[in-house]
């Protein structure tokens, strides 16, 4: 999706100045200004940008936020848009706001993104020497999660209850150690468990966290999108776009694997470790399904029947709660070999995050455009450029018909087509692939497959 976001000279001139990210330096004694944030917790929403009275502000993809701003005080006018196929901006929403000097007004976008929840949580900012505050809220419907919050290193058993976490109903959570000096919250490194109510199985437990900063931090419960759905995530949001998330320590992966060989050519890929072994039958140019398994460190290998095309002993990391894609294909010397790359975790719903892999090793580069129905390669606004042999990319590309073509530019103003698809619709909410590989049966000797 093309987002069109305001420069920051425009943006000056309109009144709106973007201010620093984090928490307060030495020499801020005051906020006098009014302060606005958006976080996207839709897990089936399109990057969403933020307009206050009609000018443009910032974009949020699900699990991040945009920048914080300072306006003036007083009613505003918010809406909430998206940028569709066509370029055209579409309204998911608005209303009418009141904004306060000293105040930074967080709103957190929830629920159905075709109809969603605009949740405000407007708090009054002020100097935290060396330490923090801390509020939390579920994005996900229909459960209920209570919340312990422990210092780095420490069990659930020696964690404190900061309490039951809905659906959209923010709860401020009380240090359990303050001081005469501070109530509030000490500037360190903590860890988070999620059980369900009133029971101590353990549903999340987080790595390290570091609370670093000086500042009103939200604390959001959310579910993984993408190719690997379902799994809990937390997200600290404070006054940046940067939006830290953690996985759930515990959590599994998954994996897949493409033959991208020739018709007749069928492997058995074979995945070892932390006590697993798994194999799996792929057919000629057939992506399997994904697997799931403990996240850790793998080997894997993969062999024809005749044992012709082999390898072993490659290294596959799979961290927690990701997902990725292992391409099986014939390397520079024709032998057998595996380029892997990690699944988008985005929503696929409104915008795809295309992986796209270049297998063709009789050229340096090429390139891959995606051809809309009005457009042509020149004008075609989405594409990758200069992708060498036996390495991918992803590219983002909205929900609509594409006319996939690649080619090999040699500088010097001619162009090699490689292969040209007919259009094809990039709209289901999966995980694509894009394989540029040879091919004896194409007229070209080389073809472009669309896999998911």
């Amino acid at each position: 999706m093309n987002l069109r976001i305001l420069s920051l000279p425009l943006l000056v001139s309109s009144a709106f100045l973007l201010s620093a990210c984090g928490g307060s330096s030495d020499s801020d004694s005051s906020y006098p200004e009014a302060y606005i944030q958006l976080y996207n917790g839709s897990a089936n929403s399109a990057s969403t940008l933020l307009y206050i009275d009609d000018v443009a502000l910032g974009n949020a993809s699900y699990g991040d936020a945009t920048g914080l701003y300072t306006l003036d005080a007083g009613g505003a006018a918010l809406s909430l848009k998206r940028t569709d196929a066509s370029d055209k901006v579409v309204e998911i929403m608005s209303q009418d706001i009141s904004l306060s000097d000293g105040h930074k007004s967080l709103y957190l976008m929830l629920g159905d993104y075709s109809d969603p929840e605009l949740v405000e949580h407007k708090f009054e900012r002020a100097e935290l020497n060396d330490h923090f505050t801390l509020h939390a809220l579920s994005a996900i419907p229909d459960k209920t999660y209570d919340l312990y919050v422990a210092e780095a290193g420490a069990s659930l058993d020696d964690a404190h209850l900061m309490g039951a976490l809905s659906f959209g109903e923010l709860v401020e959570a009380q240090y359990w150690d303050g001081d005469a000096d501070s109530a509030d919250w000490n500037v360190d490194d903590y860890v988070v468990y999620l059980t369900e109510p009133g029971k101590t199985e353990i549903l999340y437990e987080s790595g390290t966290m570091a609370f670093n900063f000086e500042t009103e931090y939200v604390m959001v419960i959310r579910s993984s999108a993408g190719a690997s759905q379902n799994n809990l995530i937390v997200d600290l949001i404070i006054n940046s776009t940067s939006v830290p998330s953690y996985k759930d320590i515990r959590a599994g992966a998954q994996y897949r694997f493409y033959n991208s060989l020739e018709a007749g050519i069928d492997l058995t890929a074979t995945l070892k470790g932390n006590d697993v072994e798994q194999s799996i039958d792929v057919a000629a140019r057939q992506l399997s399904d994904f697997s799931t398994v403990k996240y850790g460190d793998y080997q894997i290998s993969a062999s024809s029947e005749d044992a012709q095309w082999a390898f072993s002993n490659r290294l596959l990391t799979l961290n927690q709660g990701e997902s990725k894609t292992v391409v099986l294909y014939k390397n520079a010397q024709d032998q057998l070999s595996s380029l892997a790359f990690e699944d988008s975790d985005l929503p696929q719903v409104y915008d795809h995050e295309v992986n796209v892999a270049n297998l063709v090793k009789d050229y340096s580069n090429i390139d891959i455009y995606f051809v809309r129905q009005d457009e042509t390669v020149e004008t075609a606004e989405y594409k990758l450029l200069n992708l060498e042999f036996a390495e991918s990319d992803d590219i983002s590309l909205p929900s609509d018909y594409y006319e996939i073509i690649a080619l090999y530019d040699d500088n010097s103003g001619n162009q090699t087509l490689l292969y040209r698809t007919q259009a094809l619709a990039i709209e289901d909410e999966v995980s694509y692939v894009v394989s540029v590989e040879p091919d004896s049966s194409s007229a070209s000797g080389y073809r472009v497959a669309l896999l998911h």
